[in-house]
C-alpha cells in the first residue's frame, strides 16, 4: 500500500509510536520499520497495518524513544531519530549523526524490556501419500529466539513422524540452539549445538558443536544472502555400531525473501564434508514457503533433505520430505 497524502489523523497513540508530520498538513502515528530504496518510509499503524510514504511528502518526523539504525554495512547505531530536509539524524547520548536516507537500511525501534527481545512461533503440518501404502506425515515445530544490540540467538526444536500402514513408522527429530555475534561490516561469528536423530539414516543420535565465520554478502529490506564456513565435531551413534567421532568442514549459505504481498521464502544449505573419512559428505537443506493469511497466522510449506554418502548398510543416503500445515508467531 502506498501513501501520498494521508487525510486522516489517527486517533491513537502510544508512548513508542512516532508522529510523521506530512507536508499537506496531515498526521501518521505508528512505528518506523525501515526506508525503502532510499525513498520510501514504512510505518507499521494499528489502523492500516504497514503502509509506505515517499520521503518527499514528509515534513518532519520525530521518534521519542530510542530506536535502532542500521547502515547497509552492517553498522548500527542508536538513539533518538529526526527525519526532515537534512535527512536522517541520531541523537545519541554523546553524539549527533546525520546521513542521507540511501544511507539507512533498517529503522527498527529498540526492546524496552528484556522480555520483548523474544520472539516465539510454533508449527503444525500434516501430509498424507495415499497408494500401495498410505503415509502420514505429522510435522510439529516450536522455536524461541532472542535479538539484543549486538547478538542474536535462538533455538529451534523439530520433530516429523511418518506412519505407515506397512512397514516401520519412521522418526526424525532435531534441536538446535545458535549463537551469533555481530561484527563490523556484516561480518558475524557463530557458535552452534546440534542434536539429531534420524530413523530413515538409521542414526540413533548425532550431536554437533562447532563454530564458524559469516558474511551478509547481500543485504537489502526484504531481501538477504548470507554465507559462511566454519569448523563442527560430529559424535554420531547409528543402529548396530559403536559410537564414533570425526571433525567436519561447514559451509553454507542462507537465503531470505520478505515480499511485500506476504510471502516469505527461506531457505539454508550446509555442506559438511568430514576431513577424517575419506570421501564421506553430508549436506542439510531447510526451505520454506510462508503465506501470510491473518495476524500471526501464516499457511506455511516446508521441503528438506538430508543427504549421506556414506550411511550404515541397509540405509538410505537421502532423508526427503515435504509438509504443509500452519505456523504462529509472536
Amino acid at each position: 500500500m502506498r501513501v501520498l497524502l494521508i487525510t486522516v489523523c489517527f486517533a491513537f497513540t502510544t508512548a513508542n509510536a512516532a508522529e510523521i508530520h506530512l507536508r499537506d498538513g496531515s498526521l501518521v502515528i505508528g512505528s518506523i520499520l525501515s526506508l525503502q530504496d532510499s525513498e520510501d518510509l514504512i510505518v507499521d499503524t494499528e489502523q492500516m497495518d504497514e503502509v509506505t510514504i515517499e520521503w518527499e511528502a514528509i515534513r518532519e518526523s520525530r521518534e521519542t524513544q530510542v530506536i535502532e539504525v542500521e547502515l547497509f554495512n552492517g553498522q548500527r547505531l542508536f538513539g533518538r531519530v529526526v527525519l526532515d530536509e537534512k535527512g536522517v539524524s541520531i541523537i545519541g547520548d554523546e553524539t549527533t549523526v546525520t546521513l542521507p536516507p540511501d544511507g539507512i537500511f533498517a529503522i527498527t525501534e529498540v526492546n524496552e524490556s528484556f522480555w520483548e527481545g523474544f520472539d516465539i512461533y510454533t508449527d503444525v503440518g500434516m501430509n498424507i501419500v495415499r497408494g500401495n501404502n498410505e503415509v502420514t506425515q505429522l510435522s510439529l515445530g516450536a522455536g524461541i529466539g532472542y535479538d539484543g544490540r549486538d547478538f542474536e540467538t535462538s533455538l529451534d526444536a523439530t520433530t516429523i513422524l511418518n506412519e505407515q500402514t506397512e512397514g516401520q513408522d519412521l522418526r526424525r527429530a532435531t534441536l538446535a540452539g545458535n549463537y551469533t555475534y555481530r561484527l563490523p561490516r556484516n561480518w558475524q561469528a557463530s557458535g552452534l549445538l546440534q542434536f539429531e536423530s534420524d530413523d530413515q539414516q538409521g542414526l540413533n543420535l548425532r550431536t554437533l558443536y562447532g563454530g564458524a565465520i559469516g558474511n551478509r554478502v547481500y543485504n537489502q529490506r526484504r531481501m538477504r544472502i548470507d554465507l559462511y564456513g566454519g569448523l563442527v565435531i560430529n559424535h554420531e551413534e547409528f543402529e548396530g555400531q559403536p559410537r564414533s567421532e570425526s571433525l567436519e568442514g561447514l559451509l553454507g549459505a542462507a537465503y531470505r525473501l520478505r515480499s511485500a504481498r506476504g510471502i516469505d521464502i527461506d531457505a539454508s544449505l550446509a555442506v559438511l564434508p568430514s576431513l577424517e573419512q575419506s570421501d564421506r559428505l553430508r549436506m542439510q537443506f531447510d526451505g520454506s514457503l510462508s503465506i501470510d493469511l491473518f495476524a500471526d497466522l501464516d499457511f506455511k510449506l516446508t521441503v528438506y533433505d538430508r543427504y549421506d554418502s556414506q550411511p550404515p548398510p541397509g540405509n538410505e543416503t537421502n532423508d526427503t520430505g515435504l509438509t504443509l500445515g500452519l505456523s504462529w508467531s509472536y
